[in-house]
């Protein structure tokens, strides 16, 4: 894995999602190595990127599956193509804005945002940047409240100049994203949603230290400030929370939330060895053939019950809360955007960081009405 552009921590991360991907029910002769290598050669500075915000990791493996299945259909506009947002622009539940700044130049829209239970979204795009062979010119937003309480940061994806894949591509210049936002941050979410959040997102524009050329000065870069005001999608299903035992070990679903954007799960419990790090293996089961996403193949169960099982596509830091760990996942959405009887199943725990690897087996499966 010599050619890939990844730290020897996300290849790691890479051969477990590997691995996972490779228990789930993929149809043999649906052969997608051609899409995944094409996507794998797109030279990051150029194509999509995934950027890690705080330590919510992507589960890298299913993301490229999913870009490079994306890319398979067809694609309509800039918003369907990106991960985060194509399923709820298909739904046209994204709101479309049109806020602009321009700073000597180099122009900044707010094209898109969403808020619902689980999820902030902010669609921007740029415009007037510098081109060099040598800079990469970085996106960095934040989000705070109306208070100025800071909201922390998902995920992000975004894409400059062209790709392959997805048969786009953007002018000179130009770059554009989305970056996921937490709201469970903020005090009594998800519980109690208002109607509508009023934000202010900063967007910063820098050049990457890593690629800029040494200079004696530092890089020019560019500071916007807007304030916007996002409706919170009222559609949710809270569950929880339950408990369920495996080996003498309990685990607890202290929250599952469904949202358009997606479903998210909080599972806490005392560590076997609270001298270790644990993390969860899971998956998703929900009843019924329809697509949850691009990496959640259907499939016959005992008894004819169709279900569809889907890897969490988004892993949060552990919490600590006392002698507790907690662990979040987030699940992609589904095409039709609605709740279903679910089956949220943990496999197992593992301390990746033991040597041997440490396992707790499981299951533990909570049943979601």
């Amino acid at each position: 894995m010599s050619e890939f552009p990844f730290t020897p921590e996300e290849e790691r991360q890479l051969r477990a999602a590997l691995d996972r991907l490779a228990r789930m029910r993929i149809p043999e002769e649906r052969d997608l190595w051609p899409a995944l290598q094409a996507r794998l050669s797109v030279p990051s500075r150029r194509g999509w990127r995934g950027a890690i915000q705080g330590q919510w990791v992507w589960m890298a493996a299913g993301l490229l599956l999913a870009l490079a299945l994306i890319g398979m259909a067809s694609i309509s506009s800039l918003w369907e193509a990106f991960f985060l947002t194509r399923p709820l622009e298909r739904n046209r539940r994204l709101q479309p804005l049109s806020l602009t700044q321009t700073q000597e130049g180099v122009t900044v829209t707010i094209e898109r945002a969403y808020a619902d239970a689980n999820r902030i979204l902010i669609g921007y795009r740029v415009r007037g940047l510098p081109e060099s062979a040598d800079v990469r010119w970085l996106p960095i937003l934040t989000l705070e409240d109306a208070s100025g309480r800071p909201i922390p940061g998902l995920i992000g994806e975004g894409l400059a100049g062209a790709s392959e894949i997805l048969g786009l591509s953007l002018p000179p210049g130009e770059l554009a994203g989305v970056v996921g936002f937490d709201p469970w941050a903020l005090p009594d979410w998800p519980a109690r949603r208002p109607a509508s959040l009023s934000l202010r997102l900063h967007v910063a524009l820098q050049a990457d230290a890593a690629l800029a050329p040494p200079a004696p000065t530092p890089m020019a870069g560019w500071r916007f400030v807007f304030d916007l005001t996002v409706p919170v999608e009222p559609e949710a299903v809270l569950y929880g929370p339950h408990t369920e035992a495996a080996h003498g070990l309990a685990l607890t679903l202290e929250r599952w939330v469904w949202a358009p954007s997606g479903a998210r799960a909080r599972v806490c419990f005392v560590p076997p060895d609270p001298g270790w790090s644990w993390i969860m293996r899971a998956e998703l089961a929900v009843e019924g053939k329809e697509e949850i996403s691009p990496t959640a193949p259907s499939g016959e169960v005992g008894g004819g019950k169709a279900l569809t099982l889907t890897a969490p596509v988004l892993l949060g830091p552990p919490l600590q809360q006392g002698e507790r760990v907690c662990l979040d996942q987030l699940f992609a959405a589904s095409a039709g955007g609605r709740a279903r009887p679910a089956e949220l199943r943990i496999l197992e725990l593992l301390s990746p960081a033991s040597e041997p690897v440490r396992r707790w087996p499981g299951p533990w499966v909570f049943r979601i009405p």
